[in-house]
């Protein structure tokens, strides 16, 4: 058994508390509670500590309570970090209102939203998080066996949260033990230090602990500094390859049953969840990137000869035909490295999670024209596919940012783009934002106002509506690429934004009329195409 955030709304530090959003996630364990505010506003949000598991926060939106847009990039970041639910307080005195694009955003997220009593300045979050943290700790004491809780909350969590980096945390902050994986040859794989943040001098430890007398499954005390150290060592095997695993406890001793249930979860995840985990390959190295798995990275790197930091453009190959098909991806991948290997730069080709990854240095930069001709050599062999230009991404951070990204509006890039394969990632990121316009209502006009189209027939409106959507949206603002789309003579779509500049008073092409009806437009698509959504 474990703490439910439905537990915690019972207790007296949360009476008057109201669930705005995320009801259906009412169940999710809690492990930790932790404040998120800070004067520097979304910066601190952007460099918020990944992989806290089963926390959940408390806030008031202090830096940025006048900026809704803020506030959902901040609600939207830490969910993608893993975080469970927000907690929200001086509604009525510090933060205006929770605007309804906050709840929105939340419900979609499956995020619970929870409100303190408005208007009450005097409620403080250090009664909440004595209650919480006193409920958490007594139900450990009381349920010692956590291993089937954690296994479960890895299962339910997603693809881009669900890593190695945040099993190990965790289980430190289950156990508030620090875990080391090293591979056969000594060299770490991945770890999580209790606290989060310690620098333990592991190298020390590890050159004691191989000069100790040690019987197996019990933990060792180890002195440095007259500090003590409790450690077990343990052995694992994935697929083909050994894993060793390093558990260290400063506070009190390591019991063997809590080493057990270490090993079990460790175990449990890397069989179900990965793939020859500890094997050196450009695989496993995305794999690395995109998790934030950084000791990993660098040690793959490293033994490749592969210089992560100068490889400044990622591009994401993906396909609603052949994603789920192993082979087909496998053969996708050959076809993208065959052609990207031309150019004899600093590159790297691998698949992550249904998506052919392509990372190069700043020389490669493929051009719209070189990434068309390798989609249609893909589409001639059956292997039909989109592709995401993120350029430049100058950290990994921002590699595994332009990755959620692409999996959060991928869905919504056929509606909004139809006639395009080669994207861009701010084309994404715009996918995104009208997105959430559509989602809120919250735009004024639609294009058929604008256009006062009621003079034309049917057909006419449909012509010259659909003439727009194509020739901002698909065509990049030519003529001739909009008539090549549409399969329609070059000068009847000229004839067509003739008229409908006619109708604004303006060219369709100027700035900034033009991100209105650009908006619109894509707006628009979404609005037919609601049943896709």
């Amino acid at each position: 058994m474990s703490v439910t955030i439905t537990d915690i709304l019972k207790l007296p530090s949360l009476q008057g508390a109201k669930v705005l959003a995320g009801h259906s996630n009412l169940d999710c364990i809690i492990s930790s509670i932790s404040v998120l505010e800070s004067a520097d506003g979304m910066e601190a949000v952007q460099g918020y500590a990944r992989h806290h598991g089963q926390e959940i926060l408390l806030t008031a939106f202090v830096a940025y309570k006048d900026d809704v847009d803020k506030q959902c990039n901040a609600i939207r970041l830490v969910h993608d970090e893993g975080e469970v639910g927000i907690i929200l307080f001086y509604v009525g005195s510090v933060l205006p209102k929770v605007d309804q694009r906050v709840i929105d955003l939340s419900d979609e997220l499956g995020m619970p939203l929870i409100v303190m009593p408005e208007n009450h300045l005097e409620l403080r979050y250090s009664d909440v998080i004595c209650e919480v943290m006193e409920a958490v700790i007594d139900d450990r004491r009381k349920n010692s066996y956590f291993a089937t809780d954690v296994i479960e909350q890895i299962s339910h969590t997603t693809n881009t949260q669900r890593s190695i980096s945040s099993v190990l945390a965790i289980i430190r902050d289950r156990t508030q033990c620090s875990v080391f994986l090293f591979d056969e040859l000594g060299r770490m794989l991945n770890m999580a230090e209790w606290p989060n943040g310690r620098n333990l001098p592991i190298v020390d430890i590890i050159a004691k602990y191989n000069h100790t007398d040690k019987e197996s499954g019990k933990a060792v005390e180890i002195v440095l500094d007259k500090k003590p150290y409790y450690v077990i060592r343990e052995s694992l095997q994935n697929a083909d390859t050994k894993i060793e695993m390093l558990i260290v406890k400063e506070k009190d001793d390591l019991t063997v049953e809590s080493s057990k249930q270490i090993k079990y979860v460790v175990k449990t995840y890397l069989n179900l969840w990965t793939e020859n985990y500890a094997q050196v390959d450009t695989k496993q190295l995305v794999s690395a990137i995109i998790n934030n798995e950084p000791e990993k990275m660098r040690r793959i790197a490293d033994i490749l000869k592969i210089s992560v930091e100068r490889m400044e453009c990622v591009y994401f190959f993906y396909s609603d035909t052949f994603s789920h098909n192993y082979y087909e991806l496998t053969k996708a991948k050959m076809m993208i490295q065959d052609y990207v290997s031309a150019y004899k730069n600093n590159f790297l080709v691998d698949i992550f999670d249904e998506t052919v990854v392509v990372m190069a240095d700043r020389k490669l930069e493929l051009s719209d024209e070189d990434l068309q001709e390798l989609l249609n050599e893909l589409e001639e062999n059956a292997l039909k596919a989109r592709v995401v230009i993120y350029n430049p991404t100058t950290t990994t951070k921002k590699v595994q940012e332009a990755y959620r990204q692409l999996q959060s509006f991928k869905k919504y890039v056929p509606i909004v783009f139809p006639k395009k394969s080669v994207i861009t990632g701010g084309e994404i990121a715009f996918v995104g934002q009208t997105k959430e316009l559509f989602d809120t209502q919250s735009y004024s006009s639609t294009l058929e106002d604008i256009m006062n189209l009621q003079l034309f027939t049917d057909k006419r409106q449909a012509d010259l509506l659909e003439t727009m959507e194509v020739f901002l949206l698909d065509g990049n603002m030519s003529v001739a690429k909009t008539a090549e789309l549409m399969f329609t003579h070059k000068n009847t779509i000229q004839y067509r934004i003739k008229s409908l500049e006619g109708i604004l008073g303006h060219k369709l092409t100027r700035i900034p009329e033009v991100y209105n009806l650009y908006t619109l437009a894509a707006i628009n698509r979404l609005n037919k195409a609601i049943w896709q959504i």
